[in-house]
């Protein structure tokens, strides 16, 4: 793991806002890991809000919701930002707001009910990954820790810091719940400690155990990049290695992000599905970082058009994610997604765009990968396209975390690499 600049202030302490009535939404059918939803709804169909507009093609897959209440204008191909394009449903808006009543039978609902609100309501990990969660809340095995992971390690984002400390009471209710389908001996609340008001929020509501948890602790951990990601957090919780290959469950363990907490609560409370969520918006090409809700499928150029965003120059990058593991868009015609936690917008002065020099041997990407991998094997089997002998250094095991390209002297884009090779292996 590698110490970073974080550049999370103002944005840590600005409170959220809300961006709930876009005149159009695009919603690609490739918002989760797995296979793509399927639309069920045809152009010119007028839906409500949160009503079905595209089912799950397979066991990993996931629904998709209208956010608004519109007019189906078009089912094509849109701007993707992992995908290039991919086929989406635009509806035009009609401003009508739905509210969403409490349900009264919470307590009498079992397990398999949980489990089953959860995947109606399109639920995915909003933590990056956008793995199903009723999948996810499945393990073929049992698990005895249950994870909530507020580390929020990527520099600039926020958002998730934000729903700790104003919405810690629904990420306790959605913990709550998930206990109920998995049974876990322990929750363990990780948070970096750089967030002190969520540590004051989620330490309080763990010491009251006012909640129906099983026995809860909070852990304080150092704010070093990644120490959010899955295996590496674990291990730093529990001192359990994930094996090579292999997934949490397999040493008992389970982790879920603060804000999958908080879409699983609204889901069973209120019988509100996966249709809108908190965002980063920052970097010093805004006037003004903000913590946008705002709804799935608005696109970033509505945001500005709308006043809601600004430029104080021009950026030099656009990033969908953190800058890490983030991915450059070309312009702002992009839609949010159910996984989409920040957009940053960074000037010439916050890109490095040195030139990539001659690996001098220095062994530093070796040194940070958190997976304990030889990041300079995939750059020298990439450049002389051997990608036949990439498996035997483990490329899969790559988390795509940057660590390595982050302290190269050489300015080598290894990631870059790694992701090229990854793509040529599996078809070679």
């Amino acid at each position: 793991m590698v110490k970073i600049k974080e550049y999370k202030l103002p944005q840590h302490n600005q409170l959220s806002r809300r961006f709930l009535n876009p005149q159009k939404l695009t919603l690609p059918l490739s918002q989760h890991t797995g296979g793509p939803s399927q639309a069920v709804v045809k152009v010119g169909e007028v839906v409500e809000e949160a009503a079905l507009i595209a089912e799950a093609s397979g066991f990993i897959s996931s629904v998709l919701h209208a956010p608004k209440k519109g007019k189906v204008f078009a089912i094509e191909g849109a701007p993707h930002h992992l995908l290039g394009r991919d086929k989406s449903i635009t509806l035009s808006c009609l401003q009508e707001e739905k509210r969403y009543q409490q349900r009264r039978d919470i307590d009498s609902l079992g397990a398999q009910q949980l489990l089953e609100i959860v995947r109606d309501s399109g639920i995915v990990g909003m933590g990056g990954a956008s793995f199903p969660a009723h999948v996810k809340l499945k393990p073929p095995r049992k698990i005895d820790t249950l994870i909530i992971n507020g580390c929020e390690c990527e520099p600039y984002l926020g958002c998730d810091y934000r729903l700790m400390v104003e919405n810690t009471h629904g990420i306790f209710k959605g913990v709550e719940l998930i206990s109920k389908i998995l049974s876990p001996r322990q929750v363990i609340f990780a948070l970096e400690d750089n967030k002190p008001e969520a540590i004051k929020k989620i330490n309080l509501s763990v010491s009251t155990r006012k909640y129906n948890l099983p026995r809860a602790t909070m852990v304080i951990l150092k704010s070093h990049y990644p120490q959010g990601a899955e295996k590496q957090l674990i291990h730093s919780l529990t001192r359990r290695k994930v094996p090579r290959g292999k997934l949490p469950f397999e040493v008992g363990c389970l982790v879920h992000n603060v804000a999958t907490c908080f879409a699983i609560y609204e889901a069973v409370h209120f019988s509100k599905p996966l249709i809108e969520r908190i965002v980063t918006f920052a970097g010093d090409s805004l006037t003004e970082p903000k913590n946008l809700w705002v709804k799935i499928g608005t696109q970033i150029k509505e945001l500005f058009d709308a006043g809601v965003l600004a430029f104080k120059n021009d950026p030099q990058e656009i990033i969908f994610g953190g800058p890490m593991m983030g991915i450059a868009v070309d312009s702002l015609e992009y839609p949010v997604l159910k996984g989409t936690s920040g957009v940053l917008f960074l000037s010439q002065q916050r890109v490095d765009k040195l030139p990539e020099d001659v690996c001098i041997r220095c062994a530093r990407c070796v040194d940070s990968c958190p997976m304990q991998l030889l990041p300079f094997e995939y750059v020298k089997r990439v450049t002389h396209q051997r990608f036949n002998l990439l498996e035997e250094v483990f490329i899969k095991d790559c988390i795509e975390c940057g660590c390595c390209a982050a302290v190269c002297p050489a300015k080598i884009p290894i990631c870059h690499y790694i992701k090229i090779g990854k793509q040529n292996a599996a078809n070679s």
